[in-house]
């Protein structure tokens, strides 16, 4: 059964699994206005019908999401305060588990998507970057705790410091601490492992998710409050400025 839903997301409940999508390939799946709106939406949409137990979240084969816009980096004043904190956090805050399908690339706030759900299937081809610094400012929507927190304390540093892609296979290299598959696997394994968290009762998985993302979110949210000042300093800087205007794709 399919749930029509505007774009830039597309619904499909097959319970006990609903799989929400972003697929928005003419902005690149970045997180657009509409996109902040709609995944959010989405997810609890497919989490409100009875029969889900857990949500796939996925994006296009070749991107999963690529992460803000040129428009919300160079806006001016307060407008700088993140934008796609929801965006990033939707699949944490959700009420059912999320098992995130990175196929595609996924980069800046698309890659923090990734890795605030719960469990994380990820591409031994495609490229995951935490680009910030590239760009010239540090890092925000909670990046400096997830990154160390999720893929281990050194990998996740090194990755903030760099700013560089690594590739899925780089990754399981150094002990990624998330699920990595050839590229066309992704999908199924991503499938394989919500089936099997799926066995449990809906309201056991709920009160589960509940006990494990209340202090996950604290930590997130303590994280936040540490970066903003930074971010928004080094956002509005002119060599960040600079680099946004040259190297910054405009989709």
């Amino acid at each position: 059964m399919t749930a029509p839903h505007p774009a830039p997301v597309v619904i499909r409940l097959e319970p006990p699994l609903a799989h929400v999508t972003l697929t928005d390939a003419a902005h690149g799946n970045r997180i657009t206005p509409g996109a902040r709106t709609a995944l959010p939406a989405a997810l609890a949409e497919a989490a409100a019908d009875p029969g889900t137990r857990v949500i796939v979240l996925s994006g296009l084969p070749d991107i999963f999401c690529s992460g803000g816009t040129r428009e919300d980096l160079t806006a001016d004043g307060e407008a700088r305060t993140p934008a796609g904190w929801d965006f990033v956090r939707a699949a944490a805050d959700c009420p059912l588990p999320v098992v995130a399908a990175a196929q595609g690339h996924a980069i800046g706030g698309g890659l923090l998507l990734a890795l605030y759900a719960d469990a994380v299937v990820l591409s031994d081809h495609s490229s995951y970057s935490a680009n910030f610094l590239t760009y010239g400012f540090t890092p925000c929507l909670g990046a400096t705790h997830l990154l160390p927190a999720v893929l281990g304390q050194a990998l996740g540093t090194e990755m903030l410091y760099t700013g560089r892609p690594y590739r899925g296979r780089e990754l399981a290299a150094r002990g990624a601490a998330v699920n990595i598959v050839a590229h066309d696997k992704v999908p199924s394994r991503a499938d394989a492992l919500a089936q099997r968290i799926a066995q449990a009762p809906r309201t056991t998985l709920r009160l589960l998710k509940q006990e494990l993302a209340t202090p996950a979110r604290d930590l997130a949210l303590a994280a936040l409050e540490r970066e903003l000042p930074h971010h928004i300093a080094t956002l509005g800087a002119p060599e960040a400025r600079r680099r946004i205007g040259t190297l910054y794709p405009s989709t």
